[in-house]
């Protein structure tokens, strides 16, 4: 047990896993009875540390859903009663990519391909390199950080849009995959094969034909795919973590992990680049549309 977390709490976050949509629509349902403003549905616990902050906190409130699919389908039960001053923010995830049609009123997505992007999109990077990078070992790198980090990002992100799409059907796990096993140094970049075998033992598919996959992504590498949608954010932050421990960080970053990375982002992202996205605007627009009812600030 980590210091801090009591056994109620424990228990409390292992019920939250299994909430159905139902469940939560309940909950939306009795926090109605006592509350009428604005209710917003998120994915997660890390979304709403986030959000929380840009909200107006006397006239909406956030309740995570443990996953986008959770989340939309709470919305559309409710939307089936015409519950009103309801809606989703969800990561766009691939969305984008394969085309899907997300125009549901109640439900935004963000702009890049999840809320880590967003960041990573952000001046938030910017001031995370200030506080953790060597400014010359920085110079010595041609190519910008961020531009770095989107190319290096690019193959995993490919990767896993093989592994989601209904054509290809992988249904690989990359959760807990160990970065170090395939991050190169110089350049800052990912080694393709070491990649596919690290996935392949992690998802214990190994069966997996390595060069046929290696051959699709190369493939995908030389197609014109917009990397702000390819790449997700979590491996963008595991490697800027590495970068930040192996390549261009400074005394203070040596023990940098993806946990302090992803938490140093979210701190130096404020209202004003926010207000930047066009998620802010969409959520503006889902005011006016939906009055009286307030999100944000």
């Amino acid at each position: 047990m980590t210091a801090g977390t009591s056994p109620s709490n424990l228990e409390d976050v292992t019920m939250k896993k299994y909430l159905t949509a139902d469940d939560i629509a309940n909950s939306a349902r009795m926090m109605r009875t006592q509350y009428s403003g604005s209710i917003v549905i998120i994915e997660g616990s890390t979304d709403m540390r986030l959000y929380k902050r840009f909200v107006d906190d006397r006239k909406c409130r956030l309740i995570p859903a443990n996953g986008k699919e959770n989340a939309i389908k709470v919305v559309n039960i409710l939307e089936r009663s015409n519950f009103e001053g309801i809606l989703t923010i969800v990561d766009a995830d691939f969305w984008r990519l394969d085309g899907v049609d997300f125009e549901e009123r109640n439900v935004l997505v963000t702009d890049t391909h999840d809320l880590e992007t967003m960041l990573i999109e952000s001046e938030a990077l910017d001031r995370l390199l200030e506080e953790f990078a060597a400014p010359f070992k920085l110079q010595k790198i041609k190519t910008p950080v961020r531009e770095l980090l989107l190319e290096a990002a690019m193959p995993i992100g490919l990767f896993r849009w093989l592994s989601s799409s209904s054509k290809d059907k992988l249904s690989l796990r990359f959760k807990d995959m160990h970065f170090d096993s395939f991050m190169e140094k110089f350049p800052l970049s990912v080694n393709i094969r070491h990649m596919i075998r690290e996935v392949k033992e992690n998802s214990h598919e190994y069966s997996l034909n390595e060069k046929k996959v290696k051959k699709k992504i190369i493939g995908l590498l030389k197609e014109e795919h917009d990397p702000w949608q390819a790449c997700s954010g979590h491996d963008i932050v595991e490697i800027l973590a590495f970068g930040l421990r192996e390549v261009f960080g400074n005394s203070d970053s040596r023990y940098a992990t993806e946990g302090i990375v992803d938490r140093s982002l979210r701190l130096a992202y404020d209202i004003t680049m926010f207000r930047e996205t066009e998620l802010y605007r969409s959520i503006q627009e889902w005011e006016e549309q939906n009055q009286p009812f307030v999100v944000l600030q």
